[in-house]
């Protein structure tokens, strides 16, 4: 498992990829457990832009089946996610 530390700068480079690319702003709605596509954060096509800066920042795979076993759906489950795949 991988330390908190780790776990942490993950989160907060998951969360300000997002912040930054879906122009979210200083929302006080969007945090790292919101659920990003039912706040409105992020829509189906972006999910496949984080899937591609998660891939290249940390040079990993996220395939179908990662897909369909892990929950993506907030800044934490994405980084959890992340952190297994390394």
């Amino acid at each position: 498992m991988k330390g908190l530390t780790e776990m942490n700068e993950i989160e907060k480079a998951v969360y300000e990829f997002i912040r930054e690319r879906f122009e979210i702003g200083e929302d006080p709605e969007y945090t790292a457990e919101v659920d990003i596509f039912d706040y409105g954060f992020v829509d189906s096509m972006g999910a496949f832009e984080i899937i591609d800066f998660a891939e290249r920042t940390w040079s990993i795979t996220v395939d179908q089946r990662d897909l369909v076993l892990y929950p993506m759906n907030s800044v934490k489950e994405i980084a959890a996610v992340v952190a297994k795949k390394l």
